[in-house]
């Protein structure tokens, strides 16, 4: 008598499915903070094994000192990095007390346009006499009631508005230049950490997998997929940075960074990296409203340029994946691990997406994620 395979129960299979599904992401959540600097070496390592693949061929030395030589370039980046960034910020603690200027500058202006627009137009035309005896109406009716509040002139009221104006808008130059102080030092101290996972994993051999293993076709597009997006991010930050530093922007090499890593989010990355010197450019002591045009217009052409040019030109379609399914992956992840998540977002979801075309049960969901829907691409996918 022969023992039949039994059929598995499509609902059954779907139920594990979504129960596995909100156990990982759970698990995921809760283990952060051990986890997003792991996975970000592990990209790393992916994408810095051809250098140790190089050392160990060209140079005929064991993977350690490939290891070691590999680390030390790494270091030396961050190193560079670092610089930069300390470099940027003594620029701009340089330049604090002219921005403030500005800032008081563009106030008073705002004030004397107040002033001759409002005040005195109001004060002279009968609009302004009648509704200024309706107030006073209103205010002796509710005299009564309401505890009378020092009478303030036109003027008084502009100037107290245009002292609280600049005393926002110096806070919040405050608070921006700190708090992009302290997500960059944060990053600092967590690229310590990953450098620690990335010298380990250095020492294994990432490569050595068989071409049908899922490591191996992982690791295959990842890499693919981080060198082609790493080239152009890097293009578009040097760009970026250099466009800034021409035009006399403050912290143009940081600026060149985050425009770099930004770059790393698809969609949303691009306009966030020319957003962020917007306050500098709009507040510079010495620009002019044609020199703001042109810094801003040639900033964002940059952007443009990149992401709707060159990357789509040169990356194509190395993920795999529809854009929709980017789109969610990117708030998925941004809201499990944060900003660092929306970084590892495509990667991530191109891994997830290898893993589930290998099995059976799960590859209709794999092929939703790169958007073939249609029965010829089915067709192929199940040939191939």
């Amino acid at each position: 008598m022969t023992n039949r395979p039994s059929r598995s129960n499509p609902v059954q299979d779907a139920c594990l499915l979504i129960l596995t599904a909100i156990a990982l992401t759970a698990a995921v959540y809760w283990l952060r903070s051990v986890l997003i600097p792991f996975v970000v070496a592990l990209f790393i390592v992916s994408g810095i094994t051809p250098i140790l693949d190089f050392l160990q061929a060209r140079l005929n030395v064991n993977r350690i000192v490939a290891a070691g030589v590999t680390f030390a370039l790494a270091i030396g980046g961050t190193f560079l990095v670092g610089m930069s960034i300390w470099l940027s910020m003594a620029q701009m603690s340089e330049e604090g007390k002219l921005y403030r200027m500005r800032v008081s500058e563009i106030v008073s202006n705002a004030e004397d346009w107040l002033h001759e627009n409002v005040a005195e137009r109001f004060e002279s035309s009968e609009v302004g006499e009648r509704s200024e005896a309706a107030v006073a109406d209103l205010v002796e009716e509710s005299e009564a009631t309401v505890v009378p509040a020092e009478r303030q002139e036109p003027d008084e009221l502009l100037a107290n508005a245009a002292a609280d104006l600049r005393d926002q808008l110096e806070a919040f130059l405050r608070n921006a230049v700190a708090t992009l102080s302290s997500e960059l030092f944060q990053l600092g101290s967590t690229s310590i950490v990953i450098l620690i996972y990335v010298f380990f994993l250095l020492l294994g051999n990432l490569s050595g997998y068989g071409e049908n293993t899922l490591a191996y076709q992982v690791d295959r597009q990842v890499r693919s997929y981080l060198f082609v997006k790493t080239m152009i991010s890097l293009a578009t930050g040097i760009v970026f940075g250099m466009a800034l530093w021409l035009f006399g922007v403050p912290m143009a090499l940081t600026f060149g960074l985050l425009a770099f890593l930004l770059n790393y989010i698809p969609n949303i990355g691009p306009i966030l990296a020319s957003i962020l010197p917007l306050p500098f450019i709009l507040l510079h002591p010495d620009g002019s409203m044609l020199w703001m045009i042109i810094a801003i217009a040639v900033t964002c052409s940059i952007q443009v340029a990149s992401g709707n040019l060159l990357e789509p030109k040169l990356m194509g379609n190395s993920a795999d994946l529809h854009p929709v399914v980017i789109l969610l992956a990117l708030m998925f992840w941004g809201t499990l691990w944060g900003i660092t998540g929306m970084f590892l977002a495509t990667p991530i979801t191109a891994a997830i997406k290898i893993a589930l075309d290998r099995m059976d049960v799960t590859r209709p969901v794999a092929r939703v994620m790169a958007g073939r829907l249609g029965p010829k691409a089915n067709d192929s996918i199940a040939t191939s």
